[in-house]
C-alpha cells in the first residue's frame, strides 16, 4: 500500500528496520515507513527533507556522502543509547530544509527533529562546509 506526501510516493512496510518504526527516504523512488506512521507528519516531513537534500546538493553528494553518513549514524544509534541519530548532520540538515520548505510550521517538533547543530554535541553533528554555506 502506498500514499503520497508532497508528490513523493510513500510506501508502507514492516520489513527489516521498518518493523521497529524506522523510516528511510530513497530520493527518486520514495519514502518507506511503517504503516503505523502513515499519519506521522513529523516523520514524513523529515524524510521529505532527504528528498530536498538530493535536489539541493545533487545525486552523487546525496548518495555518497549524505546517505552513507545517515546509514552509519542510524547503525551507531542502534548500538549506543546515548547517541542521538537526529543530531547527525545528515539528519538535522534534512530537518532544516524541510522546516524551511514548509514555511517554518508552528507545530514543528524541535526536540525530535532539530534544525541546527546542538553545541553540546560533537563528532558528526557538524555539516561539511559545502552544506553549511548553503543553509
Amino acid at each position: 500500500m502506498s500514499q503520497k506526501f508532497e508528490n513523493i510516493k510513500v510506501y508502507h512496510s514492516t520489513f527489516g528496520p521498518l518493523s521497529k518504526r524506522a523510516a528511510v527516504a530513497i530520493p527518486g523512488i520514495g519514502i518507506f515507513i511503517n504503516p503505523k506512521d502513515k499519519e506521522n507528519i513529523n516523520l514524513l516531513r523529515h524524510e521529505f527533507g532527504h528528498h530536498l537534500q538530493r535536489t539541493k546538493w545533487g545525486f552523487f553528494f546525496f548518495y555518497f556522502k549524505i546517505a552513507i553518513g545517515s546509514l552509519r549514524s542510524a547503525k551507531k544509534a542502534n548500538g549506543d543509547k546515548n547517541y542521538h541519530h537526529m543530531h547527525c548532520w545528515t539528519e538535522w540538515t534534512a530537518n532544516k530544509l524541510a522546516y524551511q520548505y514548509f514555511n517554518c510550521p508552528k507545530d514543528w517538533n524541535f526536540s525530535e527533529y532539530p534544525i541546527q547543530v546542538d553545541s553540546n554535541i560533537c563528532g558528526n553533528s557538524i555539516a561539511p562546509n559545502k552544506i553549511l554555506k548553503d543553509l
